[in-house]
């Protein structure tokens, strides 16, 4: 096997994992977007579905802020017993200024977290927000909404990771080996072992294909099994907490809720 088939080989397996990675993402139902007014700060608990047991659900939050302007916003979550799980903190942005370039924008207008929710179930979250420096940004609107997708798509990221390495590795040599057969070309094409043509020629055709291709081809079928997968194993929120920076876990809340059925309450942002 030469150098051109395992190019070829890894950025089909890229794009495959790019493909696979996109449809995991994709929601199974479009599910209604929560207006600001109606949950920001209120009683009213936003209701959602958990289809099935192991489904992963997304989180998403999206709004334009006026210019200079930011909002911090705090979804906590509760299970279908009232239990609270955990909360999920981000933030929607609005930034100007001038540099040596000229004058610049920068938006955050989306932002989202994909987790893995071990029981089916009608679930409820609470949501409050808090802004700054303009003071504008507080009544300017935002909407939100939690959604069930096909599947965890970080199960894709090594692959991607991986594939698309050795991708560039390949490319890389080929663009070498190409500029060196160039005319006038400064560039000499020297294998590091120093075999003669003929003896490369030989040793490449004795490397078949389908083991490379296998050796591509069945992580990607793994991996697209564990990430299209459900389990119910319970979650440690807590745990989880540690490794997403965005979400965290209210030790205070949590008693309050575990201790008192049907409890329902609702902290803001800084508050963990």
């Amino acid at each position: 096997m030469n150098i051109y088939k395992l190019f070829i080989i890894a950025a089909i397996t890229f794009v495959v994992c790019l493909v696979i990675r996109a449809d995991l993402q994709a929601p199974l139902i479009s599910g209604q977007y929560g207006n600001f007014k109606d949950y920001d700060g209120q009683e009213k608990p936003y209701l959602f579905t958990v289809p099935e047991d192991g489904q992963m659900m997304r989180l998403e939050i999206k709004g334009r802020l006026p210019l200079n302007s930011w909002k911090a916003i705090d979804i906590e979550v509760f299970d279908p017993d009232g239990h609270y799980l955990f909360s999920y903190s981000d933030e929607l942005w609005a930034e100007t200024g001038h540099d040596s370039d000229g004058k610049w924008t920068e938006y955050r207008d989306y932002t989202h977290h994909d987790v893995h929710f071990p029981k089916k179930g009608q679930y409820s979250a609470y949501v409050s927000s808090t802004f700054g420096p303009n003071k504008r940004a507080e009544h300017f609107s935002y909407t939100f909404r939690i959604i069930p997708i096909k599947g965890n798509s970080n199960f894709m990221l090594p692959l991607l990771w991986i594939s698309g390495f050795i991708g560039g590795v390949a490319l890389f040599v080929i663009l070498h080996r190409l500029e060196a057969e160039r005319e006038g070309s400064d560039i000499t094409y020297k294998p590091i072992n120093k075999l003669n043509p003929e003896a490369i020629k030989a040793m490449e055709s004795r490397i078949s294909v389908w083991p490379i291709v296998l050796l591509f081809l069945a992580p990607v079928l793994f991996f697209s099994f564990l990430a299209y997968s459900k389990g119910d194993k319970e979650q440690d929120w807590q745990v989880y907490s540690y490794h997403h920076l965005t979400i965290s876990v209210d030790k205070q809340l949590r008693e309050q809720s575990i201790g008192s059925a049907g409890f329902r309450s609702r902290g803001g942002p800084g508050g963990k």
